[in-house]
This record gives C-alpha cells, sequence and structure tokens, in this order.
C-alpha cells in the first residue's frame, strides 16, 4: 500500500493529472454516472486517436517516410498498448458497475496517465527519428513511468476485485 500512496502522489502533483480529470481524487472515487460518462468519451477518443495513428504507423510511416522495421515495431507497441488499455477502461466500468465496485476511477486514471507517458512518448520517440531533435530525447525514461502506471493500475484492480470475491 506504501508504493500504491506515493505513486499516487506523485501523480496527484503532475500537471497531466489535474488535466484528466480535476475533479476527483486519484485514491478516494467512486465510479458516479458523471464520471463514468467521462472517461467512457475519453476512452472512446482514445481509441480514435489509436486506430488513426495505426493506420498512420501503417501506411504514411512505413510506405511514404520508409521508417526503420525498428521503430515501426515501437510505433505498434505504442497503439497495441493504447488499445488494450482503452478497451480495458470500458471493462473496468463495466464491471464496477455490474458488481458495485468502489473506487475503480483509481485504476482508470492509472489506465490513462499510463496511455498517455508509455504510448505517447513512444510515438514522439518515433517521429523523433525523423524530427531529429534532441530536446525530446528525455522522453525515453519516461516510457517506463508509463509502464509502471499500467502494472499499477491492474495491481489495484486485482485488489478492488478481491474485495468483492
Amino acid at each position: 500500500m506504501f508504493l500504491i500512496d506515493k505513486i499516487s502522489w506523485i501523480i496527484r502533483l503532475s500537471p497531466w493529472f489535474l488535466l484528466l480529470e480535476s475533479r476527483c481524487f486519484l485514491l478516494n472515487t467512486k465510479v458516479t454516472i458523471l464520471k463514468t460518462n467521462t472517461h467512457l468519451k475519453i476512452a472512446a477518443i482514445s481509441m480514435v486517436i489509436a486506430i488513426a495513428l495505426g493506420a498512420m504507423g501503417a501506411h504514411y510511416l512505413k510506405e511514404t517516410l520508409q521508417l526503420p522495421a525498428d521503430k515501426l515495431d515501437s510505433w505498434k507497441t505504442g497503439v497495441l498498448y493504447q488499445v488494450i488499455h482503452s478497451l480495458s477502461v470500458f471493462i473496468v466500468i463495466l464491471l464496477a458497475t455490474t458488481f458495485k465496485i468502489d473506487k475503480v476511477g483509481a485504476v482508470i486514471n492509472l489506465f490513462f496517465i499510463g496511455m498517455l507517458l508509455f504510448s505517447g512518448s513512444i510515438y514522439l520517440l518515433t517521429l523523433n527519428y525523423i524530427w531529429q531533435i534532441d530536446a525530446l530525447k528525455f522522453l525515453g525514461p519516461i516510457t517506463p513511468i508509463g509502464g509502471l502506471l499500467f502494472i499499477s493500475g491492474w495491481v489495484l484492480l486485482f485488489f478492488r476485485l478481491k474485495k468483492i470475491a
């Protein structure tokens, strides 16, 4: 629980958290109709973006810009994790409303911020191969932080589900 508390404070202080969900506290959120609706909309937009970026990777980056295979694989990884966690938000909300699970807003927020950091940094690092902007190289260490947030979200979901069993 100590690790989750530390991560929650780091996320609460980040501007991305404030941007995504300024009306709720990370670990004290119940899924309400308003927040559920907001989370569903964000997840749907995230899916649209992931599909568009997947198509961009398959066609524009591969055929027009002829990116190397390792860069295309990185792009595909970013798209895959964004799709998986966008769909996971829908599933978590379905589970929460069906089985009356409290405080899954934290799980959803961890997934959203993880997508932003993990997939977003992969997209920018891949495009940086073309742009050659030295300032974007700081994004390399950001990717694992996004992965850690994904893992934290899944662990937190496990404990939330364990309470109903």
